[in-house]
């Protein structure tokens, strides 16, 4: 009787579970489907709670589909609030995780759309997106989803648009619309992401007319109900100053989101920004004003007064951060047009500074870049300020234009440096921080041999390795976020440096100077250990005009009258409001990315004088100061390593001259494919050196300075010096290559940019005695994508490199010189480096400027 009344129980429980259960489920159920309904109503927060909501019960009663199916579509969402953060990332991991586990191949190409979506929008990384998108798309093709695939060619027009690659945009829409033809009827409404796609590629080049025919193509098939076509000509004719016609479009698309989106919508808040951009471009700026109050009504978690325009919106009520983005840019940009007055001018720098606060929510979310808009907002932040110091006097208002230079120089950089430090902060466990180098390096080398494919099987193999590391480190990425939170948020946690930070780093001979070009005016910030001034300059397109012409004239090896007056007019342009200040220091320390390309030392002091009869007679600033440069002044200053070799320890050093000529020769302490045969006095001179002031120290000569060689070593030395050649690539930055001595196999033999950035260093110099080491691709508001920069990357900390094709007699005499007085007299590397310039010149009285001066020192 006890064994039945117990059994009964146990089936009443089960019955009760069983039912409950069920219940659940028709919940989870009915909660999803309401949540597709607002998806399709465009009511997208509405819709992530029912779908969040959903995915909890079905995880609790272990319908692991279903609960993929419902993140899915979060993420759909998310995509369409334009939300990117790691936890948008790690749910698609989950989703892909269940997928994987019940093989559905399909399942698993739209998480990969979903993961290259995520690295697209959040701009963290491009290339991943690519091979994201690519791995979906091989998907769709074994499973014959044309249409799916045709949407994910939509999806890498978008990505390449948005990197300014219009020739690969354009490639990848062709796509789209080939397919497109083959799947749906003529007259579909989706042709119309084609037409527009490419309309927004050709107004982006300012190819006008061809964009105008694609969006009158485009209108055929798009319904009267959608603003995005009206925005789009609205912006074609403001981008063609037609202002009338430009705000008879953005009112009817304001007009068409209105009737689409009941009640507050993003998009209305977009087209109310749109509107006032126009009317910033009318000089109308208390109605551009008016209009991004009303928009940012739509933008914000809570009611604001849309007739104040005093009425300021924070951070902690951002629904939509992008949206919110645009309109502070243009209520900050109205603000400082209004008027002059103190209040204006306050409401213009708060919404500059809002607008800052905003970019570092979403960066410390995602890693994300900055945001594409700040290469130009902040030096009109700095302007702002500025006016405010000239009213004023109030020093807080530099301090706060010295923020907004450095939050505009080198992020990715400082980012990545902030990251090693944060390994360090947290203590990771080495196991792990080798196993995320070891990817990081795999991925690299995988990367290049794909680039130099020869056909397309080996380019697919190698591609699919790339794969397999990325999704290794994406892994990796997980376990960071679950077992080490700390560092996790620690890693895009980096701070620019402040002004008194900096000052107490230099003594009363140096001076920080960090420039900020503007259309209407650029700026140069002036540091010394007591003071800070800002100082105004030329429009960067007269500065960028006057440098263009010095360094034609250097690489031309002109004439000394032609050279002189070119030189001159460079320096005006730099350093005229400086000359009082500069004739009491030493040292400057020139931090902008830009200037890393242009050996300033070699700039003349004064006007051209018929007398000069010699290039040493010039009045060159080397003459007169050493430089040194760096990325940002942030970065010069979290430089912590000693920056002379007056250090009492054992150095450690190692010099590599792959083409000295002879045959390969080791000597040490302890245990473009011709001849250089000076560097191998160059290199055996310098070790020498080391080896009189008893420091480690190894010479590898013609056949013994390997790649292999030098890989062997990277991760001991403190000094390391490569006299060879090396290959500058502007167009892919990856395949810049330093050359070591030549192996049957290409792989042996260079060692390529990309892997550089991953070696294993610790070294406090690196000298790049080679051509073009400091030469490459051009990325806004980052600098030269250089192999002096993948060095800096992998942890040097300060490195000498060339800016153009170094001559090997030259080169040799400079670099002696400068290990002489580094090791002997125990001086900064940057006045070891401009005694030996000085030096130079006094021996070669006759020698061309650019012999000399192609040289220069990153760091300190």
């Amino acid at each position: 009787m006890k064994t039945w009344i117990i059994f009964l129980l146990v089936l009443l429980s089960f019955n009760t579970t069983y039912g409950q259960a069920k219940v659940d489920t028709l919940e989870a159920h009915r909660l999803f489907e309401e949540g597709k309904k607002l998806y399709v109503a465009y009511k997208m927060h509405s819709a992530l709670l029912k779908f969040q909501k959903s995915a909890e019960i079905f995880k609790a009663q272990g319908f692991e589909i279903q609960q993929a199916k419902c993140i899915t579509y979060q993420l759909s969402c998310y995509r369409q609030l334009s939300t990117y953060n790691q936890q948008v990332l790690l749910k698609i991991e989950k989703a892909l995780k269940l997928f994987q586990k019940r093989k559905d191949s399909v399942s698993v190409a739209k998480a990969y759309k979903y993961i290259g979506n995520y690295y697209s929008g959040s701009g963290v990384n491009i290339d991943k997106a690519v091979f994201y998108y690519h791995k979906a798309a091989e998907i769709y093709r074994k499973n014959g989803l044309r249409l799916r695939l045709a949407w994910l060619w939509n999806d890498l027009a978008a990505l390449y648009q948005s990197q300014g690659m219009y020739a690969k945009a354009i490639e990848a829409c062709n796509n789209n619309y080939q397919l497109l033809k083959k799947l749906i009827p003529e007259g579909d409404v989706r042709f119309s992401a084609y037409f527009i796609r490419m309309a927004i590629c050709f107004m982006n080049q300012k190819k006008y007319d061809v964009a105008l025919k694609y969006l009158q193509r485009a209108r055929k098939y798009i319904q009267r109900g959608w603003e995005g076509y009206y925005t789009n000509m609205g912006y074609l004719y403001l981008s063609q100053n037609k202002l009338q016609l430009s705000e008879q479009y953005y009112l009817k698309a304001l007009a068409v989101a209105k009737k689409r989106y009941k009640g507050k919508h993003q998009n209305i808040g977009w087209a109310y920004g749109s509107l006032a951009r126009l009317s910033i471009k009318k000089k109308n700026y208390s109605v551009a004003l008016q209009l991004v109050q009303k928009g940012l009504s739509h933008v914000m978690s809570h009611s604001i007064d849309t007739l104040d325009i005093y009425y300021h919106t924070n951070v902690r009520n951002t629904k939509h951060p992008y949206a919110h983005l645009y309109l502070l840019l243009h209520k900050a940009k109205a603000f400082s047009l209004l008027s002059d007055s103190l209040k204006d001018l306050q409401a213009s720098l708060y919404n500059y500074q809002l607008y800052d606060s905003v970019t570092i929510k979403i960066q410390s979310q995602s890693s994300h870049r900055n945001y594409h808009f700040s290469q130009k907002v902040y030096p009109e932040a700095i302007q702002v300020c500025q006016r405010l110091y000239a009213k004023t006097q109030d020093k807080k208002y530099q301090h706060l234009a010295f923020y907004f230079a450095q939050r505009s120089h080198a992020n990715v950089l400082g980012k990545s440096l902030h990251a090693r430090r944060a390994k360090v902060m947290v203590r990771l466990p080495d196991s792990l921080i080798n196993q995320e180098l070891y990817l990081k390096q795999q991925r690299a080398y995988y990367q290049q041999k794909a680039l130099k494919a020869s056909n397309a099987a080996q380019k697919t193999a190698y591609q699919d390795s790339v794969f397999r590391m990325i999704r290794q480190q994406d892994v990796l990425s997980e376990v960071y976020a679950q077992k080490f939170p700390k560092y996790y948020r620690l890693r895009f946690q980096s701070q620019p440096a402040t002004v008194p930070q900096i000052q107490q780093k230099l003594d009363s001979q140096s001076v920080v100077l960090s420039y900020i070009w503007g259309k209407a005016q650029s700026h140069v910030l002036a540091i010394t250990h007591n003071d800070f001034k800002i100082h105004t300059l030329p429009p960067q397109k007269q500065v960028t005009a006057a440098l263009n012409a010095y360094y034609n004239a250097l690489q031309q090896e002109q004439r000394l009258q032609s050279f002189a007056r070119k030189s001159h007019q460079a320096y005006q342009c730099l350093w005229a409001p400086l000359q009082k200040l500069l004739r009491t220091k030493q040292k400057i320390i020139v931090t902008n990315p830009t200037l890393l390309s242009v050996p300033l030392e070699a700039l003349v002091t004064q006007p051209y004088q018929p007398d000069w009869g010699a290039f040493g007679q010039l009045p060159y600033l080397a003459k007169q100061h050493s430089l040194s440069y760096h990325y940002s002044a942030s970065l010069w200053c979290q430089n912590k390593r000693s920056s002379s070799l007056s250090a009492q320890r054992r150095l450690h050093f190692a010099g590599f001259a792959p083409f000295s000529g002879g045959k390969g020769q080791v000597m040490t302490t302890r245990a473009n494919e011709g001849l250089l045969p000076e560097s191998k006095v160059e290199v055996s001179t310098v070790y020498n050196f080391f080896k009189q002031q008893k420091h480690d120290a190894a010479a590898y000569l013609s056949k013994a300075a390997t790649r292999r060689e030098f890989l062997s070593q990277v991760s001991k030395l403190d000094i390391l010096h490569i006299a060879s050649h090396s290959t500058a690539n502007l167009r892919e930055a990856r395949l810049a290559r330093i050359h070591f001595a030549p192996q049957p196999q290409a792989d042996s033999t260079y060692l390529y940019a990309e892997s550089i950035y991953y070696l294993p260093l610790k070294a406090q110099l690196v000298v790049l005695s080679s051509c073009e080491s400091g030469v490459g691709k051009f990325e806004t508001g980052e600098g030269v994508m250089s192999l002096a920069r993948g060095f800096l990357h992998a942890g040097a900390q300060s490195v000498v490199s060339s800016l153009w094709e170094a001559d090997d007699v030259y080169t040799k005499k400079l670099m002696i010189l400068f290990y002489n007085r580094a090791l002997f007299q125990k001086v900064l590397y940057s006045q070891a480096l401009n005694f030996a310039k000085r030096q130079l010149l006094s021996q070669e009285p006759q020698l061309h400027p650019k012999y000399w001066s192609s040289f220069i020192l990153i760091g300190r």
